[in-house]
């Protein structure tokens, strides 16, 4: 009776470790999170966006004056914007969270830097179709938890379609990959390909108000380790506040569902932004956020809450 006891408990606690270890080898999750620090950015540039528009969609009128029936309406018109296909940035953040490897118990709080640099291209292939390719590096250093240091790889290719029919909404689909190691020459703790596909829009309230909604889907084709497959289906959606020219409040909201292929696993997934960004030039921008996030699991072992909150620096250059 008592080897029997021994041989439950054993088994109890190998399959609890199992299942913890599936939540701290997954830091797919911290990428999602640190990338998502504002509200959800148009797919491509809204002066190339705006140029599929018309006339009166793109340009205002002048405000009314006691003349206009000698003279009629006067339209403003934009001097039309040089395309840059081409994007090259590069951007750093130290960063807070409470719940360092987004454990159900024993939490533990750290600080963290994250720096890296990436390449986008994206030139017009015509009308309203624009190819949408990039490429990426970023390294996540710990503080007291160094053992969870790794470096996220990422590359994309696929097609931004501007939609008139749907109020130029922004219909893209894409191929990704993301290749995670701890240490660049070693073999990679994750991986995975996954097709991609999602509806943006931008609402333009006024010159300070604005909102953003999408709705986003990914398909998993083939995941390493194969416990963390999954098909993705989010809702995003985020509100922008010009507070002056070059200060802008953002909140956002990410929720989402996970539906894993290994051990019925289902996850519901939120996700609580808010930013205060500062953006002198097109080129530079100087942002602190915080995310609360609150994930749900079908298996309770998973279920988890995170803070997340830093400043974090970025510079783009255009060509």
């Amino acid at each position: 009776m008592n080897k029997l006891r021994t041989a439950i408990l054993l088994t109890l606690l190998t399959t609890t470790v199992s299942l913890l270890a599936q939540v701290q080898t997954d830091p797919s999750r911290t990428t999602s999170v640190v990338g998502s620090a504002t509200a959800p950015k148009p797919l491509i540039d809204s002066e190339r966006a705006d140029s599929y528009h018309t006339l009166h969609d793109e340009n205002a009128f002048a405000p009314q004056t006691p003349g206009d029936n000698d003279i009629g309406d006067q339209l403003i018109l934009k001097r039309n914007e040089k395309s840059y296909p081409w994007r090259f940035s590069v951007d750093s953040g130290v960063f807070w969270t409470d719940n360092v490897a987004n454990v159900n118990v024993g939490k533990t709080e750290d600080w963290f830097w994250v720096g890296g640099a990436s390449v986008a291209y994206q030139p017009r292939l015509g009308g309203r179709f624009f190819l949408d390719a990039s490429v990426g590096q970023h390294w996540f250093l710990y503080d007291q938890s160094s053992d969870l240091d790794f470096e996220s790889g990422e590359a994309t290719a696929g097609l931004v379609v501007i939609l008139p029919e749907l109020g130029n909404s922004l219909f893209h689909a894409h191929y990704y990959y993301q290749r995670i190691t701890q240490g660049l020459g070693e073999s990679p703790i994750y991986t995975t390909q996954d097709i991609r596909t999602g509806l943006q829009k931008t609402f333009l309230v006024d010159r300070r108000n604005s909102f953003n909604a999408g709705l986003e889907a990914s398909f998993a084709m083939e995941t390493t380790p194969i416990q963390l497959r999954r098909h993705e289906y989010s809702v995003l959606c985020g509100y922008n506040f010009k507070l002056k020219r070059d200060i802008i409040l953002s909140a956002s909201y990410r929720g989402a569902y996970y539906d894993y292929f290994e051990a019925s696993r289902h996850d519901w997934y939120n996700m609580f932004g808010a930013s205060i960004s500062y953006r002198p030039t097109e080129w530079f921008e100087l942002s602190l956020s915080y995310n609360f996030t609150v994930n749900r699991s079908s298996l309770d072992q998973f279920d988890y809450d995170s803070q997340l909150t830093g400043p974090s620096i970025g510079l783009k250059v255009k060509f």
